[in-house]
């Protein structure tokens, strides 16, 4: 009986030896497949991902008649501004006379496109002695354009408002690109009506808004990057802020994830307390870079932020030791955005 009851060794000293080279086998399989995974997963997030840098500004472009200050000044500072080549594509709005597009076109570096006035204006643009008919849209971009299209707003402000919305033919410019062979990019920019006065347009900005997004909803492009003066902020009691929101993801909400970090006065893109022109303002965020993708691709914010960009201008009656003063680029800030853009295999 008792030689019944003892194990028999030597057939569970095999039976270790096979579970121990099956655990080895299994484990050096499972080395084998995530290394494979790893190895694969680096290879086409470096071949299938690419950055772009994108920078958005109202260039505060009316006549000085109409409104602006030091506008020659600071438009010559925003071409050589751009000749450092810092982002990739450059979306500006309120750039509403041909001079002054002009200007900024003479300082394009080489090897970078600009739109011309006639890509993004109706025919009867004027943008010599007033912006009539213009819709003040231009994007520089490090890559030609593949495509170029104005989309005008079928709402304009009311003909008897004082603030010359009516009279203005605002709407989005749309110029496609491809950054990368089969990365095919709608870039937008827009600027819709202006708050007025008294009263704040609201009614017509939503409506350009839903244009907006209808526009953004047709683009078979795989990524979709907009940007401009919108002139609502999030906290607008309107729809606007929230049918962008629906259709389209924030860089700035993407990229600071606490709402304190910039819905606050220093992120402010008009009345930002270090504007040199707007700071007397209540400080608002009209200025947005917005994105998409379509398909399986994927978009995504790396950085953001607001820069402060001045340039000197000359004192008259001197003031300062030096006889001249940092002014802003516009009475409104500019936006930039890194983006990362992935291309999907399938």
């Amino acid at each position: 009986m008792e030689s019944e009851n003892q194990p028999l060794l030597g057939e569970s000293s095999s039976g270790r030896k096979k579970k121990t080279a099956f655990c080895i086998i299994i484990f050096l399989v499972g080395v084998g497949a995530l290394s494979a995974a790893i190895i694969t997963s680096y290879f086409l997030y470096f071949k299938y991902v690419i950055g772009l840098k994108v920078l958005a500004l109202n260039c505060w472009g009316m006549p000085a008649k109409v409104g602006s200050e030091d506008k020659e000044l600071r438009m010559q500072a925003i071409g050589k501004f751009i000749q450092k080549k810092d982002y990739d594509v450059y979306l500006l709005s309120e750039l509403w006379m041909r001079p002054d597009h002009e200007t900024i076109r003479q300082l394009v570096p080489e090897g970078y496109y600009m739109t011309e006035v006639g890509d993004f204006a109706l025919s009867t643009c004027d943008g010599r002695a007033l912006p009539s008919f213009c819709s003040g849209l231009a994007i520089v971009s490090r890559f030609p354009f593949i495509e170029k299209e104005f989309l005008e707003y079928s709402y304009h402000g009311s003909i008897w408002n004082p603030d010359g919305e009516y009279w203005a033919r605002k709407g989005a410019g749309r110029a496609r690109v491809e950054p990368h062979p089969g990365f095919i990019v709608d870039l937008l920019v827009t600027h819709t009506c202006a708050v007025g006065p008294t009263y704040t347009n609201a009614y017509y900005r939503e409506h350009q808004v839903k244009e907006l997004v209808g526009w953004v909803d047709q683009s078979n492009a795989d990524f979709v990057i907009l940007g401009g003066d919108f002139n609502t902020d999030p906290k607008d009691k309107e729809t606007s802020y929230h049918n962008l929101k629906e259709a389209m993801i924030s860089s700035m909400e993407e990229f600071f994830l606490d709402i304190k970090e910039w819905l606050c006065p220093r992120r402010a893109t008009y009345g930002n307390p270090k504007n040199t022109y707007s700071y007397m303002y209540a400080p608002v965020l009209y200025d947005y870079i917005w994105h998409r993708s379509n398909r399986w691709n994927m978009i995504w914010t790396n950085f953001f932020d607001v820069p402060f960009l001045r340039t000197l201008k000359g004192l008259s009656d001197s003031t300062s030791t030096n006889g001249t003063k940092e002014v802003s680029f516009s009475d409104h800030e500019a936006v930039t955005s890194s983006l990362f853009l992935w291309k999907s295999i399938l």
